[in-house]
């Protein structure tokens, strides 16, 4: 097995750790021979839960595996019921575990008369499913056992959200940002789960009107069963972006209508919703419109911000990519329609190739694109999982509706500003006797002496040149300071030609953001020349011959 095949994805149990923690009084065991166990660290470091995840793990040694693993794993669902008290408790294999072929759900069902917990086990097969299709078979497995209540509908018009999970990139804001967009819709959340509810929301999934799954890759499946069993009908839409927050409005109240109910009417104008619709329209945002973006990360919000990129900030992408496979054919054919190149990989280095290969101006994919980029020097957010803990904020920060749209579009301007910023800092980095604090991003000039007498070796004329060059940074400053021009040139060449005052004035002239690059060729010319001094003539050599190859 390849070592990145987790990169993007972790294994099936993994999404059934993220059901199963975003449902109070549901425990899940995992049957882990071997010590499969890394999955608590998720929750607690990363998603940054408050309480510990309600995860108990199945670990024994090696001299274990072939005797007493099913004995020691029926011995941890006792002690879990005894501990925890947990409604239901799902029992998931691991990857060594589906090795072994135990017979897990044979000895649940013998555990079952002895507890009082719902038991269910859930087959997987982490060498065939990843971490989202794990995610969305266990909670359509939870729906089939647990969803057996009436189908009665509310009185007025209600839906069930599902998908929606802990680990989920921004799932938490999401949920309320789209809860409050079907409330001004006129429609109340029957229930929300697996995220936002509890197990006794199960028994009621099926007085909703009809179910809403924002995103596909998780909750489709659920969706479809209770389609079968209470018929209910289900709309997937994600509502990332202005203009699909609005086709998201749309289809509710539509589906509303549809089966019978009276829509609201909630007929938003965009400019009274979000500051995006006049920030892109700005003289500020027209710098956008000739950049082009590089887009990647699961299926769902990689097409809704590739959407959003090139309709509502107007950087067209060059590529869009996902790592979703089981999504792919769909996310490939949306991409062929509006004219995009699409590909699907789950290989970080394939990525990083065409990364390196188109060079965007700005690249907007997961955790590992942000690390990818910046061994390019190319400016980076993220914009889907996996994620680092810096992408769950405490604030409240979603990427679905209105609110979402600013938050997406102050992390694409803000991360092209401090690109800027930072190309500024570097140049200030190279001043003589500067001091750079890495922490507060600020820069420190040189003092001058209590006495007020020059510093060794720099002269008054020297001194000053350096603090005009500050206002627009020149690294010549350094040989300024190092070779003052009331000092004698040595009698021996050291090697490293000597800038002029006029050749300073000439650099000047070049525009600040190109003059650091404009100096360093000029100097390599010096040196391949063997000039001991640079005069004007040298930096229009230099362009001159640049120029030819």
């Amino acid at each position: 097995m390849r070592l990145h095949y987790w990169t993007y994805e972790g294994p099936a149990h993994v999404g059934a750790c993220r059901v199963g923690t975003s449902i109070p009084g549901v425990h899940t065991v995992l049957h882990a021979p071997g010590g499969d166990s890394y999955t608590s660290v998720l929750f607690t470091m990363i998603d940054r839960q408050c309480g510990f995840p309600s995860v108990t793990n199945v670990s024994y040694g090696r001299k274990e595996v072939s005797t007493t693993g099913v004995d020691r794993m029926m011995t941890v669902v006792e002690q879990v019921e005894r501990t925890h008290k947990p409604r239901v408790i799902q029992v998931i294999p691991t990857c060594t575990s589906n090795l072994l072929k135990e017979d897990v759900g044979g000895a649940l069902n013998r555990l079952q008369s002895q507890c009082e917990a719902q038991l269910v086990f859930l087959q997987l097969n982490a060498f065939c499913e990843k971490e989202d299709q794990g995610a969305d078979m266990t909670f359509a497995g939870l729906i089939e056992r647990l969803a057996n209540g009436t189908g009665k509908r509310t009185p007025e018009p209600s839906v069930n959200i599902l998908g929606l999970t802990s680990l989920g990139f921004r799932h938490r804001d999401d949920l309320r940002e789209i809860t409050g967009i079907l409330n001004q819709c006129g429609v109340q959340v029957n229930a929300a789960l697996p995220f936002g509810g509890a197990v006794s929301d199960f028994q009621r999934l099926g007085q909703a009107w009809f179910n809403v799954v924002p995103y596909a890759e998780i909750g489709l499946r659920a969706a479809k069963i209770l389609e079968q069993r209470f018929g209910q009908p289900y709309l997937t839409h994600a509502p990332i972006g202005i203009q699909a927050t609005q086709e998201f409005i749309e289809l509710v109240q539509a589906k509303v209508e549809e089966l019978g109910g009276r829509p609201a009417g909630f007929r938003p104008r965009p400019e009274t919703m979000s500051r995006v619709p006049w920030y892109s329209r700005s003289a500020d945002s027209h710098y956008l419109t000739p950049k082009r973006s590089f887009v990647f990360g699961v299926a769902s919000h990689a097409l809704a911000i590739a959407r959003l990129m090139e309709e509502e900030i107007g950087m067209r992408p060059l590529a869009v990519g996902t790592f979703s496979y089981e999504h792919s054919a769909t996310f490939l054919d949306e991409c062929a329609r509006r004219g995009w190149q699409g590909f699907y990989s789950d290989d970080f280095k394939e990525v990083e190739r065409r990364i390196s290969d188109l060079m965007p101006d700005l690249v907007l994919g997961t955790q590992m694109e942000r690390h990818s980029a910046r061994r390019h020097d190319l400016p980076a957010t993220v914009i889907s999982c996996p994620a680092h803990v810096t992408d769950f904020p405490a604030r409240y920060s979603p990427f679905a509706g209105w609110e979402g749209a600013n938050v997406i579009f102050d992390a694409v301007t803000h991360t092209l500003t401090l690109g800027l910023e930072s190309h500024l800092i570097d140049m200030f980095r190279e001043l003589p006797g500067a001091e750079h604090d890495s922490v507060l991003g600020a820069v420190r000039l040189p003092d001058l002496p209590a006495d007020g007498s020059p510093r060794k070796g720099v002269t008054t004329e020297a001194r000053a040149e350096t603090r005009e060059l500050v206002a627009a940074p020149v690294a010549a400053a350094a040989t300024i300071a190092a070779s003052p021009q009331s000092e004698p040139v040595p009698s021996e060449w050291s090697g490293d030609p000597r800038w002029t005052d006029e050749a300073l004035t000439e650099l000047k002239k070049i525009p600040f953001f190109i003059r650091k690059k404009a100096m360093h060729n000029t100097e390599k010319y010096a040196r391949e020349h063997g000039l001991r001094e640079i005069l004007p003539q040298t930096i229009h050599a230099t362009r001159d011959e640049l120029s030819r190859k």
